[in-house]
């Protein structure tokens, strides 16, 4: 699933470079266009004597300039990978509308769920409609679980040890939202690349 997740948000990511980039890029030029032309009117304008006073206007007209593309930069490359996310929550919840897909789902979620802890009488919560396949799954690991609906989770599991104990939330949403500032980084990297000055 995870690879699938992958060659989705790739594909994804690709598009939504192309379009953050070229817009980036656009209006970097309308702005450095806009400090050139300020420049060039802040020359005409002046005096020999006021000449040190011009590179200074020029300068900072381009600094600003410079700074305002940069945060333009930035803002496109925050929605474009915020999209991707978005884009990656729409695709799982389509495939939490396939029967088969959730029923695979919930079994490995079970089984990750279930690793290393006592599972005798622990109470297994699964979305409502969830519980025949949370059954069947349960049945396949040989696990002895109570098996209840709750209407709180949503694209997994919670498994609680009869203790209480140990609480192990195993959602796809849950998952998605451990590994973001690593996928964040990924996608960047994807989407940008090594290119000078991005991050």
């Amino acid at each position: 699933m995870s690879s699938e997740l992958i060659q989705l948000l790739e594909r994804e990511a690709h598009v939504e470079r192309d379009r953050a980039l070229e817009e980036a890029h656009r209006q970097a030029e309308e702005i450095r266009a806009a400090g050139q032309r300020e420049a060039e009117e802040i020359l005409a304008s002046t005096h020999q004597r006021l000449e040190e006073e011009r590179r200074q206007a020029a300068t900072r007209a381009g600094s600003a300039a410079s700074l305002r593309a940069a945060a333009l930069l930035l803002e496109a490359k925050d929605r474009a990978i915020q999209q991707v996310f978005e884009q990656a929550a729409a695709e799982i919840a389509r495939a939490g509308d396939d029967p088969a897909r959730r029923r695979a789902l919930l079994h490995h979620l079970l089984e990750e769920a279930a690793q290393g802890i006592d599972t005798r009488g622990a109470t297994l919560e699964v979305p409502p409609g969830d519980a025949e396949a949370a059954a069947d799954a349960a049945r396949a690991l040989n696990l002895a679980v109570e098996i209840r609906e709750n209407p709180e989770i949503r694209g997994g599991l919670r498994l609680t040890t009869a203790d209480h104990r140990i609480v192990v939330e195993n959602t796809v949403g849950s998952r998605l939202n451990r590994t973001r500032s690593t996928l964040v980084s990924r996608i960047a990297a994807i989407l940008w690349g090594d290119q000078p000055g991005v991050r």
